[in-house]
C-alpha cells in the first residue's frame, strides 16, 4: 500500500480533507460497494464516487485494487476484533468468559449484516479470484489466531494447544453456518437460542477438557 506522507488532501469537491478521514471513507465505500456490486463490478471509480474522492486522491492512498480492498479487509478484521477485545471482561471463570465471549461473536460476526453480507460475497468471490482467495485465507487465518487468544485469555496459558486449536474448528464451524443463515431469519429469538444452545455445548466441552488436565 502506498502510503500518505501529508497531513491533508484534495477531495472531489476541492475542500480539504485530513489523509485519515479520506482514507476511512474510501475503506468504507470499497466495503459498500462489494457487498453491493462484488469484487469484479466494483471498479475504482465507482468507489472514488462512493468515498466523495476524487480518483487522483483513491490512488493518493491505494496503487491498485486489490491493494484496495485488502486493506478494506485487514481494516474490517481489525476493528471487529478490537472491538471484541475492549468489550471483554478478565478476572472471570472459564465457563463465563467463554459465554461472554460467545455473545459477542453473536453480536459481531452474526447480528451484523453488513459484516454477514460482506463474508458471503467475500468467499464466493474467492472462488473465481486468485488474489481475494489468498485474502481469505488470511483473514481466516487470522481469525483463527484471534479466537485462540480469547480462549487461551480464560482457559488460560496452560491450556492444551490441541484443546485449543480442537475448540478454534468448532467455533469457526458454528459461525460459518450460523452467519451464512443469519439473513434468511425470521424468527431471531429462536436463532440466537439455537446459538447458546450450541455454545453451552462448546463451552462444556471445553470445560471438561481443562478439568480434566488438572485431575
Amino acid at each position: 500500500m502506498v502510503i500518505a506522507t501529508v497531513s491533508k488532501a484534495k477531495d472531489s469537491a476541492g475542500s480539504a480533507v485530513t489523509a485519515g478521514d479520506a482514507r476511512q471513507r474510501i475503506l468504507r465505500a470499497t466495503m459498500l460497494c462489494f457487498r453491493t456490486y462484488g469484487y469484479e463490478k466494483s471498479s475504482m471509480k465507482l468507489i472514488s464516487a462512493r468515498a466523495g474522492v476524487s480518483q487522483t486522491l483513491l490512488h493518493y492512498h491505494f496503487e491498485s485494487k486489490e491493494k484496495l480492498f485488502q486493506a478494506a479487509i485487514d481494516d474490517m478484521a481489525n476493528s471487529l476484533f478490537a472491538t471484541a477485545s475492549a468489550e471483554l471482561s478478565h478476572g472471570v471463570s472459564p465457563r463465563d468468559g467463554l459465554t461472554e465471549s460467545a455473545g459477542l461473536l453473536y453480536t459481531l460476526f452474526i447480528d451484523n449484516l453488513d459484516a454477514v453480507t460482506f463474508m458471503v460475497e467475500f468467499a464466493a468471490a474467492a472462488n473465481h479470484n486468485e488474489f481475494l482467495r489468498t485474502a481469505y485465507v488470511d483473514y481466516r487465518d487470522t481469525q483463527r489466531r484471534q479466537f485462540a487468544e480469547v480462549l487461551r485469555t480464560f482457559a488460560g496459558e496452560n491450556a492444551p494447544k490441541g484443546l485449543i486449536d480442537e475448540s478454534v474448528r468448532l467455533v469457526e464451524i458454528m459461525l460459518l453456518g450460523m452467519s451464512m443463515q443469519r439473513p434468511f431469519v425470521s424468527d431471531t429469538s429462536g436463532f440466537r437460542a439455537d446459538f447458546d444452545a450450541v455454545v453451552r455445548m462448546l463451552t462444556s466441552h471445553l470445560t471438561e477438557g481443562l478439568d480434566s488436565r488438572r485431575r
